[in-house]
């Protein structure tokens, strides 16, 4: 009898702690919600009369035509009385137009470098241009070229050297852009002392010219982990071309350009006249809202006359100076628009023991930090020990990114629990992550839709973009989970930028399913900064021709726009509703809710009969959406299938998400991790022959 009592009392404290602990999880966790209110200036700025239009046919037949137009466009801005005027300063400095560059812009160029400020390095770039191109010549004076000189000597090229600062070298494009110069200050001056580290030129050219000829050769291999990147191929572009025009060994010159050639072929297809409206390793949210916040724009203008003049900024001031010749295959299939066209394309590698054996890459070895850290993989489970003993060995952690977990991962470290403790408690900082993408981009003359499969589902973003619809310069449309309320930089991710959490998106030719799982808690206390119950989709109404929404059962429903003879279709199987205040009103459609499907269809008139039609087509075929399944029969497409789990299906056929090669399209197929790419368009070829260094241009 007392057995039985024993048993009752206890399954009655049981069913206590049960019901404390289901109250608790319902206190503590994140609920459906609206989007919060936010102010400010609309983003982005709505077109004006007067701006310039995007050209969906060339500026200019050729190079040397478009480099003229663009002298002039930049001859006539300005020349900010800040850093960044010494690249106007530069341009117009080569066209002839100043005998002399600006005092207060070089001067705070100087300052900023010498004061070692993050971001220095992307100076230091220009002011390594500068001097290469113009000492001696009379443009500057010996005091500004005494000035230059002794910043480029002054500097810190790698994290390993003495003296901490706050220069964030460890990322991909940061990388290229001190090695390069490095390399570079090393050339000029082979026998001064470089008064950071004490070493002399012939050093750290030797030291730099080891670390650039891995860096190319991995991303010639593998691909890039900032990949597509809106933003920071722009540094890339610009330091990689330093080397093409000034280094003096001609083969490290021309695996500079090689790698250059490689970049632009990446923009060129995936992009849509000239806007590069693709999925993205790294983009703020206002790169991706429009092309008029494009910052391949202008470049891509340049280098195949698509888009438009709209900034001067490094690689725009880097390529108006240089010697490098674009091949014209790249040119020439950079302007094709074909009726349909699906680029396929592979970058970085996963995060696994067994990557990392088939790479001949360690997770012990501190040679290897540049890799991971390339891939923004500080605190991935796998790492998290390495980076912690590089920080210490380095004396990084003065470094915000690294003096938050420096007490607790120390702690853990000594216990040997800070790998299984970073998979269990996933800070923000795993959200950085540039695994191994595969990337899908579908194009028509009309529109195109581009996204990353089935990319690191449920876990936390950064600066990744998944995926985009576009059908012109301002006509975009995409969907987030996001994690801050902030428009700008300063929160990663922001408001439009990346994810709070990835959904799992599959794409097949211009059907899009991207289904989300959003965790009901955040990570404990100072490990996630902000978590919100809501997905949200980017569809700006006052950029379409014509728009028309139908509701489904379901509460939720379809927006459909119209541009030209494009046309876009998104799904919410959550009700939504426009935000109709803040700087996002008539731009934003919020779905409350932490799990939800969003479908994207795109069409196109020549396929798909009148907008009208298109909308009743795609709006009455059946949807059945089961939990995280997902079953679409996609007018034109066929039965589409997908979920949280299992592979994407159409018609039954199961539809590969990963696996890619490097890229396969109408223009190549390079195998992955080859380091050979050949490119044919009509009767021209580019061969690139990394693994012999080879570059061979026909026709």
């Amino acid at each position: 009898m007392k057995l039985t009592r024993r048993k009752l009392l206890t399954g009655g404290a049981l069913a206590a702690l049960a019901t404390g602990a289901v109250v608790v999880d319902n206190v503590t966790a994140t609920q459906p919600q609206w989007a919060p209110a936010r102010s400010g200036d609309p983003v982005p700025r709505r077109p004006q009369p007067e701006d310039a239009s995007f050209r969906r046919t060339p500026i200019a037949p050729s190079f040397a035509e478009r480099r003229k137009q663009y002298l002039d466009f930049a001859v006539a801005r300005a020349t900010a009385p800040d850093r960044g005027g010494i690249f106007t300063d530069l341009v117009k400095l080569a066209a002839g137009a100043i005998d002399s560059v600006s005092e207060p812009a070089l001067k705070d160029a100087l300052d900023f470098v010498n004061a070692r400020k993050d971001t220095a390095d992307f100076t230091l770039c220009g002011l390594v241009r500068l001097y290469s191109l113009f000492a001696g010549s009379g443009k500057l004076t010996s005091d500004q070229e005494s000035a230059i000189r002794q910043a480029i000597l002054g500097f810190k090229y790698w994290l390993d050297e003495p003296n901490p600062t706050l220069m964030e070298l460890w990322t991909e494009n940061h990388q290229i852009l001190a090695w390069s110069s490095e390399y570079l200050a090393g050339q000029l001056w082979p026998n001064a002392v470089f008064s950071n580290n004490g070493q002399n030129g012939i050093w750290h050219k030797q030291h730099a010219y080891q670390k650039i000829s891995r860096w190319i050769d991995w991303r010639a291999r593998t691909g890039m982990a900032e990949w597509d990147s809106v933003v920071y191929y722009n540094m890339d572009f610009a330091a990689l071309l330093n080397l093409a025009d000034f280094s003096k060994d001609t083969a490290l010159a021309r695996r500079a350009a090689m790698m250059v050639d490689l970049l632009f072929f990446d923009i060129a297809v995936d992009s849509f006249y000239g806007q590069y409206g693709t999925s993205h390793g790294r983009a703020a949210g206002y790169h991706v809202k429009s092309a008029a916040s494009d910052s391949t724009v202008t470049l891509q203008a340049l280098a195949w006359g698509l888009g438009r003049f709209q900034g001067l900024g490094m690689s725009e001031a880097a390529l108006v100076t240089s010697n490098y010749d674009l091949p014209q295959v790249i040119e020439d299939l950079a302007r094709d628009m074909p009726g349909e066209m699906i680029n396929l394309e592979r970058h970085s590698i996963p995060i696994t023991d067994q990557a990392a054996s088939q790479y001949g890459l360690s997770f012990n070895d501190e040679k290897d930090v540049e890799i991971w850290w390339a891939m923004g993989a500080f605190t991935h489970p796998k790492v998290i020990d390495l980076t912690m003993r590089t920080a210490d060995r380095w004396n990084l952690w003065n470094y915000p990114d690294f003096k938050d977990l420096k007490d607790l991962a120390k702690t853990l470290q000594s216990l040997g629990m800070l790998s299984s403790a970073s998979r269990l408690l996933n800070p923000d900082s795993n959200g950085t992550i540039m695994s191994e993408v595969n990337k899908i981009t579908f194009r028509t003359p009309e529109g195109m839709l581009s996204s990353a499969q089935d990319f690191r589902k449920g876990e936390k973003g950064y600066q990744q973009h998944v995926w985009q619809a576009t059908l012109g310069p301002y006509a975009v449309v995409f969907v987030t989970h996001p994690d801050g309320l902030r428009e700008d930089d300063s929160q990663r991710p922001s408001y439009w930028a990346s994810q709070g959490r990835f959904p799992r998106t599959g794409q097949y030719r211009n059907v899009l399913i991207s289904i989300y799982n959003i965790d009901r808690h955040p990570s404990p206390g100072p490990l996630e900064a902000r978590h919100y119950g809501f997905t949200h989709a980017y569809f700006p109404r006052w950029a379409f021709d014509e728009l028309r929404e139908v509701p489904a059962a379901s509460g939720g429903g379809w927006m459909f726009g119209c541009k030209g003879d494009g046309y876009v279709g998104l799904y919410s199987h959550l009700p939504n509703r426009w935000q109709s205040q803040g700087p996002d009103a008539n731009q934003e459609m919020v779905a409350p809710g932490l799990q939800n499907v969003w479908i994207c269809q795109i069409g196109r008139k020549e396929i798909d009969s009148s907008f009208d039609f298109f909308v009743k087509a795609v709006s009455t075929t059946p949807i059945a959406v089961n939990g995280l399944a997902v079953d679409y029969k996609a007018p034109g497409v066929g039965q589409v299938q997908f979920g949280w789990e299992g592979p994407l299906k159409v018609d039954g056929k199961e539809i590969p998400l990963s696996g890619y090669p490097m890229w396969e399209n109408p223009y190549t197929r390079a195998e992955f991790n080859s380091g050979v790419i050949e490119v044919k368009f009509g009767q021209r070829a580019l061969l690139l022959d990394f693994t012999k260094g080879e570059r061979i241009i026909e026709g």
